[in-house]
């Protein structure tokens, strides 16, 4: 699936009543989910990735 039809569908699902099909809607929630795979392991395995986060990312609380 390409980025912007995910996006697009992501976008979609916030409303009462999403308009797309659900294995497309599927598909949009997978592609997230591995963006912000990257997005974490960027961060954590890279010096020059400066921490920027997402919008309406809430910041990680560790226990301990």
């Amino acid at each position: 699936m390409q980025i912007d039809k995910a996006i697009e569908i992501l976008q979609d699902l916030l409303t009462t009543e999403p308009q797309w099909p659900p294995d497309d809607r599927r598909d949009a929630v997978r592609l997230g989910i591995e963006a912000l795979r990257r997005c974490r392991n960027f961060r954590d395995n890279s010096q020059t990735w400066g921490y920027s986060p997402l919008p309406g990312e809430t910041k990680e609380v560790k226990s301990g």
